[in-house]
């Protein structure tokens, strides 16, 4: 007992330590972060802060009648039986510049249709545009709260200049809750892109052809029916990597000075 009292000093200042070098880091990713992950850290914080009493109101509880393992050791011969347990789902909650990502564990007559339909319930307590409910394996949920639309949210997109893994792997974007979307092209002999104007379309190819540009197995043909020459339109700056083009007059081709030279 007196070597416990004697370190107690040093403990304490491990702890002190450890805490603090974890608010640093803390303080460190919220500073890094951009405006949109930031407010969703603040929301990563009520929503883990809240869960407890909003899981109780939404009907995402269980009151367990049955003494745990400590109760039945203790319990004396006449003393009252213990009162019920209310069992609240264990949750982690990961924010993203969209809003929160929440992984709960699931509970006897709390499972995935429970989830999906407090769904709105969810959505409003966190102040979110839409939430969704989908399984994460046994046991397990992941609800998808987002708080702008990602659908409507100007991105960028940074070519890496590196040949692909997979040239048949087209990377789209976002979905409208935030998870990329992935078309394969294998075995797929066309592909319509259409829209209404400043849908897109454009910003779509031009990511298409940047990602695809660095490997030597992908040629690019261009047919741009709204200019008349190679250096007009949307993909003029793209025209140096395509093995020929053409605009409006289709008996009027233009090879790539790269391609003549390949």
């Amino acid at each position: 007992m007196e070597n416990l009292t004697d370190h107690a000093p040093q403990v304490l200042l491990v702890v002190a330590v450890l805490a603090g070098a974890c608010l640093l880091l803390v303080v460190v990713r919220y500073a890094r972060a951009d405006r949109g992950t930031r407010v969703s850290m603040r929301q990563a914080v009520r929503v883990r802060w809240g869960w407890v009493r909003l899981a109780r109101m939404a009907g995402l509880t269980v009151t367990d009648k049955t003494p745990g393992l400590l109760a039945q050791i203790t319990a004396q011969k006449d003393s009252p039986a213990p009162a019920p347990r209310v069992l609240t789902p264990r949750i982690k909650v990961k924010p993203d510049r969209f809003g929160v990502i929440v992984r709960a564990r699931t509970l006897p007559q709390v499972g995935l249709e429970e989830y999906q339909k407090a769904a709105r319930f969810l959505a409003d307590a966190w102040r979110c545009t839409r939430v969704s409910v989908l399984p994460d394996g046994p046991g397990k949920v992941v609800i998808r709260g987002v708080r702008s639309d990602p659908l409507t949210t100007p991105t960028k997109h940074l070519p890496t200049g590196l040949p692909p893994a997979d040239v048949a792997r087209w990377e789209l974007g976002v979905d409208e809750y935030a998870a990329p979307v992935c078309v394969s092209l294998a075995n797929v002999p066309g592909v319509t892109v259409a829209g209404t104007p400043g849908a897109g379309k454009t910003s779509g190819i031009n990511k298409f052809v940047c990602d695809l540009a660095p490997s030597a197995a992908v040629q690019f043909v261009g047919f741009d029916g709204k200019v008349s020459r190679a250096a007009e339109g949307d993909y003029a700056d793209l025209v140096k990597r395509m093995f020929a083009f053409c605009g409006d007059d289709l008996t009027e081709w233009s090879l790539s000075p790269t391609s003549l030279r390949s």
